[in-house]
């Protein structure tokens, strides 16, 4: 078994992690340093110098969101080996250079910083936070460095800059998986087909909870849904005790409630909202990415029979590509990928396809061929599309049920909700809110 560390962090502060628990680590370099190569903006990374081609991870590995970083490393190490065993990316050995965001944008905008000028990475993927990615995304055009998104979800990402007041959206940004935008489009029609009038949400005190919220009543309204809406709650991120905003949203007698909050928040809310009978008294409750990501043995899984989405399902497509993908990570890792791997996975093939497509890791030739591309994945067949950078990976909503095989819950009744661009601003056409799609 193959022992490495990885290094988190720059100037001196950096987090030591083993990662002596997995097999396929023999690529990974991790550190300020660790190429020996300084990138300026818009000059050459280590690509075209015959020395290797060097890519930037950025995820949060530490903290209450830290199980999001472990899943994406899993999945860009496992594409890593796949690549670098089969000739590398035109023919030259890749490398990863991973970092800790913290969750924080200005940690996440030095990091990048560090990456980019000392580094001289030619590529950056990642990012969990959509409050992180909305600071970074100008600062990828400034350093004129492709960023690929494979988390980070407020629409505003990768709506033009200048479309909304909340727009970062430029020619240096991509997003390959689905937004909140694509997800609440598809928790609409859930919510179409449910016999439920009144409804309210608790979800996290920033974008993601306010945009997740905003969006579901704006696409609601667009499709013509009989709906009301009545109460809202935020709760800080990595709250202990949720029992005033429990308290407040049953009081408010919802026939259903959507929720998107993640990570040990989740597992946080789930024990106290069960033990304070939610669920006996709110007949549906909607999990916004509530398969996003493995739960804490110790945490509290989502109950069976609620409903759940998630941006990338291991048995939807049911292709050879993803078939192939998810029993490969279940021999390796022993557990089914989640959308956060297998965003990470296909970050690492879209850089293989384009750089070996352009024959260059020029930046700028490089965002010439991320935009418009077409690209296949275990996510299906997808094209970013060129006015927004944003990939047409639809959303994906489904029953929560336990699968005996895989000892773990899977999505049962999978709706995959086909939105096409022109759905999307369609069914937003009456509010003021863009799709970035």
């Amino acid at each position: 078994m193959i022992d490495t560390t990885v290094e988190y962090g720059i100037d001196g502060n950096t987090e030591k992690r083993s990662n002596s628990d997995f097999d396929r680590r023999t690529f990974l370099k991790a550190g300020a340093g660790g190429v020996g190569l300084t990138a300026f903006a818009g000059c050459l990374g280590g690509g075209d110098d015959g020395e290797g081609i060097t890519l930037g991870a950025m995820y949060i590995f530490s903290g209450f969101a830290s199980l999001y970083g472990d899943e994406a490393e899993r999945g860009y190490e496992l594409a890593l080996e796949e690549i670098n065993d089969n000739g590398g990316i035109d023919g030259q050995e890749v490398e990863v250079i991973a970092r800790d965001t913290e969750s924080d944008a200005d940690t996440a905008i030095r990091q990048m910083t560090s990456l980019i000028e000392e580094d001289g990475v030619d590529g950056l993927f990642g990012l969990d936070s959509s409050g992180v990615a909305q600071a970074m995304a100008p600062q990828a055009e400034q350093n004129q460095m492709p960023l690929m998104v494979t988390h980070a979800a407020t629409p505003f990402l990768t709506s033009p800059e200048g479309e909304h007041e909340n727009s970062v959206g430029n020619d240096y940004v991509f997003r390959n998986c689905n937004s909140i935008v694509h997800d609440m489009y598809g928790a609409a029609q859930v919510a179409a087909e449910l016999d439920a009038i009144e409804w309210a949400t608790v979800g996290p005190d920033y974008a993601f909870g306010y945009e997740t919220w905003d969006y579901f009543q704006a696409f609601s309204e667009g499709l013509g849904v009989d709906i009301e809406f009545t109460a809202e709650q935020y709760p800080a991120l990595e709250t202990s005790d949720y029992s005033p905003y429990i308290s407040a949203i049953l009081d408010a007698e919802p026939d259903g409630v959507i929720t998107p909050l993640w990570g040990a928040d989740l597992t946080t809310f789930l024990g106290q909202a069960d033990s304070a009978g939610w669920f006996d008294e709110i007949e549906y409750t909607l999990f916004s990415v509530g398969m996003g990501t493995d739960l804490p043995a110790d945490g509290d899984p989502l109950p069976e029979g609620q409903y759940a989405s998630t941006r990338y399902d291991p048995f939807v497509p049911d292709s050879e590509e993803n078939n192939t993908f998810r029993d490969t990570y279940v021999e390796e890792y022993d557990t089914l990928p989640t959308y956060n791997a297998e965003g990470a996975y296909r970050a690492l093939y879209l850089y293989k396809e384009a750089i070996e497509e352009a024959g260059s890791t020029d930046a700028d030739t490089l965002i010439e061929t991320f935009s418009g591309m077409e690209h296949s994945g275990p996510v299906g067949e997808y094209t970013f599309n060129e006015e927004t950078n944003q990939a047409t990976v639809p959303g994906i909503w489904g029953v929560v049920t336990y699968d005996e095989e895989y000892e773990s819950n899977v999505l049962d009744s999978v709706e995959v909700s086909g939105d096409s661009p022109e759905e999307l601003n369609d069914a937003l056409a009456g509010s003021d809110l863009p799709s970035g799609a």
